[in-house]
């Protein structure tokens, strides 16, 4: 399946969520590529196109008026002139074609400098969205439904010849939903092998479902805990 209806929203194998007409994607990472280039590596700066063309693509298949982005809209904690050009540039292209609302993470230093306006959180009738990284004021959590970005979910699974492939996955819980990263290039949380690093999930991530994005579409793998089990008795 490309989509697949929870409650009144849709999880997409384009690593995002639909809402009306909301797209909310979560981790786009700008200037992960410059992170390397400022270490002295010889690496392509082509993620902010790459992350432009993603986003295009969900605009023009969903119809969308209004894009969320879930936090870590960018990538280093230190101010690389760079990368906050190819923000702005990512920021004012996609501005042209839809309302873009932004959220906070633990990633976007030096964001209100450049003049947008970022939000902790950002509520649309019984969902709260906010990225994960930190817990939020608890009466606003009351009876919402949380849209959590964060921790970059994937789930690495090796056959009987010792193969291994790594998926991006969405976590879905009864009470929260987390985005996998959409910056294909930002590394997954390998979540059978790994914990959790966001304190919002820690308590009950074992009991949420994994639905991974694969070539032939999304695929429910079940509990994250009945996965962890299997793994652990074909060692």
């Amino acid at each position: 399946m490309k989509k697949i209806k929870i409650k009144d929203f849709y999880i997409t194998i384009d690593r995002c969520l639909i809402y009306k007409d909301y797209g909310i994607i979560a981790d786009t990472h700008i200037g992960f590529d410059v992170f390397f280039g400022e270490g002295g590596a010889n690496f392509p700066l082509l993620q902010k196109d790459e992350v432009i063309k993603k986003a295009l693509n969900i605009v023009e298949k969903y119809k969308i008026s209004n894009l969320i982005i879930n936090g870590d809209i960018k990538h280093n904690f230190k101010p690389f002139p760079k990368e906050i050009e190819f923000l702005k540039e990512f920021i004012d292209f996609m501005s042209e074609y839809v309302n873009v609302i932004l959220i906070k993470g633990n990633h976007d230093t030096f964001i209100s400098p450049t003049g947008y306006e970022i939000f902790d959180y950002f509520e649309i009738d019984n969902y709260i969205i906010f990225h994960g990284d930190r817990e939020i004021n608890k009466d606003l959590l009351k009876n919402k439904f949380w849209i959590l970005g964060h921790e970059h979910p994937s789930i690495k699974l090796r056959d009987e010849v010792g193969a291994i492939i790594k998926l991006p996955a969405y976590l879905l819980n009864k009470n929260y939903i987390v985005l996998p990263a959409f910056n294909p290039l930002s590394p997954g949380n390998d979540l059978i092998n790994n914990p959790a690093s966001s304190k919002v999930i820690k308590k009950d991530y074992l009991n949420s479902e994994v639905i991974a994005i694969t070539d032939i579409g999304l695929l429910n793998f079940g509990t994250l805990r009945k996965l962890r089990e299997f793994a652990k008795s074909h060692l």
